[in-house]
This record gives structure tokens, sequence and C-alpha cells, in this order.
């Protein structure tokens, strides 16, 4: 089951700009695998009618401290990073 967030978070990127960690109401998270990743973009969309802006999507496995990872997922759009689900 999943929850639907869609705030604001702060993510630290590698090189290869993929999260290697982010800030979520106050706590600190260090993603642990990547699993996932896919771009959203107009050209998918085309012809549909559908003004869709481009943005990056990451699902994570990430740890904030505790003994058991949580799998989240990270929406980055025109520089601004957002937490857009969690799965519990």
């Amino acid at each position: 089951m999943t929850k639907r967030y869609r705030e604001p978070v702060e993510v630290v990127t590698t090189a290869s700009q993929q999260p290697a960690a982010f800030r979520w109401r106050g706590v600190e998270y260090r993603v642990v695998t990547v699993l996932g990743h896919w771009r959203e973009d107009a050209g998918y969309w085309a012809g549909g009618g559908i003004e869709v802006p481009q943005r990056d999507l990451w699902r994570v496995e990430a740890r904030n401290g505790t003994p058991a990872p949580g799998i989240y997922e990270l929406v980055c759009q025109d520089g601004a990073w957002r937490l857009d689900r969690v799965w519990d």
C-alpha cells in the first residue's frame, strides 16, 4: 500500500545526479538502494491534449536511522525535489 505526500524535500545527489540522501519533515534519510529511475516527458503524452512537464522519478530504499528501511518515491522537476509516495 502507498500513501501520497507530494511534499518538498532536500536531496543530496551523487555525481551522476541520483539521490544519495534526503531530508523529509526534519529527518535525514540515507538512500540504501536505487530500485528504479524513469523520466516522464511531454513526448510520451503527445497528441493526447495533456501537457506534462519533464520530470525524473526515483524509487529508492532508504533508512532514517532505524533498522528497517522504507521505500520512497522522489520526484525532481525543474531542479526542485519532492517526496511523492511512501510504501508501507
